[in-house]
C-alpha cells in the first residue's frame, strides 16, 4: 500500500492540474480572508461581500474535492495503472485503501491555505467581521475580537482546521466511490458528486434546524452543526466526536467502494 501511495503522489507532483487546484485554492483563501477583513473594518458591507460565499472553503472544498477524486481514480483508469496493479500484485482492497489515504491527504492539503489564514489571522489579532458562509475557517478568524492570543487556543485552532480538513474528506468520500463506479467518467462524477454535496449540506442544514431529532441524527454525520460551530468555546469532547465521525465515514465509503469495486469488470 505504501508503494501505491508514493507512486500517486509522485505522479500527482508531476501533474499540472493539482498545482493549479492548490494555487485557486491559495487565492480564493485569501481573497475570503480579505473580504472579512473589510467587513471588519467597516470598509466593506455584507451586501457587496455576499458573492465572496461562492470562494468560501464550504463551497470550494467540495468543488475541489469532487474535482480531485474524478481526476484521482478515473484518470489513473483512463491510464489503464488501475487496470495493471489490479493485474499484479496488489489486490482490490489494498488499491482502494491506498488511493483513499491518498484522496484524504490531498483535499488536506487543499485545505492547508484556508487554515494558515485563519491560524495567522488569529495569531495577528486582525479585525475580521462576521463569517458570510458555513465556515470554521472563517469562524476562527471572526472570533480574534473576542479571544485573547495564547498559545493554548493557537493549538486549538490548529487541532480544530485539521479536523475540518478531515470533515470535508468524509463529505465527499462517497464521490470516491462513485469515481470507481464510473471509472473513465471523471466529468461525470465531479458533476453528480458536487451537485449532490451541495443539495445534502443545504438539505441537512434547512431540516435540521426545523428538528430536534433530525438535527441529533445530523450531528453524528460529517454534515452535523457541530463540525461547522467548533471554535475556542467547543468542548474536546465534541471535537472527538467530529473526529470519530469524519474517520467513521471515510472508513465506511472505503468499505463500500471496495465492496462496488470488488466484483466489477476491469478492462
Amino acid at each position: 500500500m505504501i508503494n501505491l501511495i508514493k507512486a500517486d503522489f509522485y505522479k500527482i507532483n508531476r501533474s499540472v492540474i493539482y498545482k493549479v487546484l492548490f494555487i485557486i485554492m491559495a487565492v480564493c483563501a485569501v481573497t475570503t480572508t480579505l473580504v472579512s477583513h473589510f467587513l471588519g473594518t467597516g470598509d466593506m458591507d455584507i451586501s457587496s461581500a455576499s458573492t465572496a460565499a461562492l470562494l468560501s472553503d464550504a463551497v470550494m472544498l467540495n468543488l475541489v474535492s469532487c474535482i480531485i477524486a474524478g481526476q484521482l481514480v478515473c484518470g489513473d483508469f483512463e491510464n489503464k495503472l488501475i487496470q495493471s496493479a489490479v493485474a499484479g500484485t496488489s489486490g482490490r482492497f489494498t488499491l482502494v485503501c491506498g488511493k483513499m489515504i491518498t484522496y484524504t491527504l490531498l483535499v488536506g492539503m487543499m485545505a492547508l491555505p484556508y487554515a494558515l489564514c485563519a491560524v495567522i489571522g488569529y495569531a495577528l489579532s486582525g479585525e475580521f467581521g462576521a463569517p458570510f458562509s458555513a465556515s470554521v475557517y472563517l469562524n476562527i478568524l471572526f472570533e480574534t475580537s473576542s479571544v485573547e492570543f495564547s498559545a493554548g487556543a493557537l493549538l486549538k485552532y490548529i487541532a480544530i482546521t485539521a479536523i475540518m480538513a478531515l470533515v470535508y474528506a468524509a463529505q465527499t468520500a462517497f464521490v470516491f466511490m462513485l469515481a470507481f463506479v464510473f471509472k473513465t467518467k471523471a466529468l461525470i462524477v465531479t458533476a453528480v458528486g458536487f451537485i449532490t454535496c451541495t443539495f445534502i449540506g443545504m438539505t441537512s442544514s434547512l431540516v435540521a434546524g426545523n428538528n430536534e431529532t433530525v438535527e441529533k441524527i445530523i450531528s453524528w454525520t460529517p454534515f452535523g452543526k457541530d463540525a461547522y460551530s467548533m471554535g475556542n468555546a467547543t468542548e474536546a469532547g465534541t471535537m472527538i466526536k467530529v473526529l470519530l465521525v469524519a474517520v467513521a465515514f471515510i472508513a465506511l465509503f472505503t468499505c463500500l467502494t471496495y465492496a462496488t469495486f470488488k466484483n466489477s469488470e476491469v478492462k
